[in-house]
């Protein structure tokens, strides 16, 4: 997920496309994703938390935070699936939402969305042979909203998407890009791990923006892609781009190549990354709530992967065994679920062992029984000789 900061100063080229051609960090990094996936599942429906539970092979969206990341590795042409790159900034406008083979960000939110739905919204060419299951859409989809929220996804072709910007704070440099996609997010666990733990992410503290993105999501449908991604774009443009507490454009406050964040734009800046975290994963329950009720009656959703040999990853055609806790976190794993005759004996043990404690209770319960009538008789019989 990491990505070397690129020294340089902001490249001015306009109107090329964005290729990525280092090694690609993805928007925000793993606790990014997680933050997001945990809102996210705070806000799910009863019936959709448990269907993406069953694709998932007992995990959730927070176990998959990093899937997308792994998938880039293996195949790196689906990188710009993750970013919408702008020719030029246009504050006023809306986002650039062009691109070639529908391979960008908002035209991937629509394929996938779309191929959960049975609906062919926007076609996209994959590798004869790799046909993706519906789990795979659903874990792309949870990837990819976050990615849409991390604005510098949005960003300038002609820098590279800010990496050509160098930045520095507290004595450290990076790109402008990796300090949004991972530096920020790191510096707030390490200032404030009680709060970054302490269960902030819950729907409830975007209840206001959840119910309004619900509704509009009911009157545009896939439309509101399009909104979201004008939304990051016209923020890129109005508050990271150019230095919201100073007004000025950040070029302009380069020294010897290189912008210095201050104490005053880094607390605005981590502010509006964990609402955009919140609203990300509010978002992204809206989306998978509507694939559960957009779907034919009798339509299932289809578990296991097409993407196979991913690090760390399950990579089965077949739906994986459930799991109690979570998957590859120690804090939270119980055990694994058990199935068929493993199950059948632990239960016949189960069984057995509590019969025997009950008949054992019993028996102790009736001669204490009996002899507390013995010695009730004895005092009654002492009583009558007397």
């Amino acid at each position: 997920m990491t990505l070397r900061s690129r020294a340089g100063t902001l490249a001015i080229a306009g109107g090329a496309l964005y290729v990525c051609s280092a090694p690609c960090a993805l928007a925000w990094d793993k606790d990014g994703h997680e933050a997001i996936g945990m809102t996210a599942m705070s806000a799910l429906e009863l019936n959709a938390t448990a269907e993406v539970k069953h694709l998932m092979g007992g995990r959730d969206a927070v176990d998959i935070a990093a899937w997308a990341h792994k998938v880039n590795k293996k195949h790196p042409w689906t990188i710009g699936l993750h970013f919408q790159a702008q020719s030029g900034l246009k504050c006023k406008g809306g986002a650039e939402l062009s691109c070639p083979d529908n391979k960008c960000l908002v035209k991937a939110l629509k394929y996938f969305y779309g191929r959960l739905i049975h609906k062919d919204l926007v076609s996209i060419s994959w590798p004869e042979g790799m046909k993706l299951t519906d789990a795979d859409c659903v874990k792309y989809l949870i990837n990819l909203i976050g990615d849409l929220h991390q604005p510098m996804h949005l960003g300038l072709a002609a820098d590279e998407m800010g990496r050509n910007l160098t930045v520095m704070f507290r004595g450290k440099k990076s790109s402008l890009y990796d300090f949004w996609d991972r530096e920020l997010t790191q510096l707030t666990i390490q200032g404030s791990p009680g709060f970054w733990w302490g269960g902030w992410t819950h729907v409830k503290r975007s209840h206001v923006e959840y119910h309004r993105d619900g509704e509009n999501w009911k009157r545009d449908g896939v439309v509101s892609f399009d909104k979201w991604a004008e939304e990051s774009a016209k923020y890129l443009c109005d508050n990271v781009y150019t230095n919201p507490i100073s007004g000025r454009k950040l070029e302009e406050g380069l020294v010897n190549g290189v912008f210095r964040i201050d104490e005053n734009l880094y607390e605005l800046w981590q502010r509006e990354m964990l609402s955009k975290m919140l609203v990300a994963g509010a978002r992204v329950a809206i989306v998978l709530n509507a694939v559960l009720h957009n779907r034919d009656a009798g339509q299932a959703l289809h578990s296991g992967s097409a993407i196979q040999d991913l690090e760390d990853e399950p990579d089965s055609m077949t739906p994986q065994v459930a799991h109690l806790g979570r998957q590859g976190d120690s804090a939270h794993a119980v055990h694994s679920g058990q199935v068929g005759p493993v199950a059948a004996a632990m239960n016949l043990g189960i069984f057995v062992t509590v019969g025997l404690i009950f008949l054992q209770v019993m028996r102790m319960w009736q001669g204490r029984d009996a002899v507390t009538k013995a010695n009730r008789a004895k005092h009654q019989d002492g009583g009558k000789g007397t």
